[in-house]
């Protein structure tokens, strides 16, 4: 894969390095970007002393204050699969598992949903089928929300692409974004997306 022939090495506290490549196009930076900073603040989101937060495997997410008071709950019914987010208008966005996911993985997921408060869904969105998954994290552009997903490329696909190593079964899931807008009507719309499978090449 040539990615250019100049490239950029940026350290980040040692612990991440970004690569940066001259031919990419600003919006798949900012995409880089959104996803180092979901690193350190989606797991577990910061506001002025309150953090947000649910426990792996868990039903639960909670707000506490800096003295760990819990100071609000919302209690679901399916368990958080990576992310919880807190939106401005104080709507919880989370990320969960789909009970009926064809395809499974680290952190899977294949349902997304905004509650409001109160516990009651604004909009549930499903992102799993035979041929997609969503998982891990996820992030908020405005109202929107861009999220992390697989997509199944066959054996064949991947032969075809020029991959001569050992690819399975099952095939190869390079990821893909989508971001996400609300309906209004209690789902959700795809408005954009960005596909690694494209660029490979």
């Amino acid at each position: 894969m040539n990615f250019g022939k100049k490239q950029k090495k940026y350290t980040i506290k040692n612990k991440l390095s970004i690569f940066i490549n001259k031919n990419y196009n600003m919006k798949q930076q900012i995409i880089f970007f959104l996803f180092f900073i979901s690193h350190f603040f989606l797991s577990a989101q910061s506001f002025d002393g309150f953090a947000l937060f649910n426990s792996s495997g868990t039903s639960t997410t909670k707000l506490i204050d800096k003295n760990l008071n819990i100071v609000h709950e919302w209690n679901t019914t399916t368990d958080c699969n990576y992310t919880v987010l807190l939106k401005k208008n104080g709507n919880l966005v989370r990320g969960t598992k789909y009970s009926a996911n064809i395809l499974n993985g680290a952190a899977d997921g294949g349902r997304v949903q905004e509650l409001a408060p109160d516990g009651s869904i604004v909009w549930d969105f499903i992102y799993s089928d035979a041929n997609h998954l969503s998982h891990h994290d996820m992030t908020l552009i405005g109202d929107n929300v861009l999220l992390t997903a697989w997509e199944v490329k066959t054996a064949t696909e991947v032969s075809a692409a020029g991959y001569t190593g050992n690819i399975g079964n099952a095939g190869k899931w390079p990821t893909h974004f989508i971001e996400l807008e609300p309906d209004g009507n209690g789902s959700a719309n795809i408005v954009w997306e960005w596909h690694i499978w494209d660029h490979l090449c």
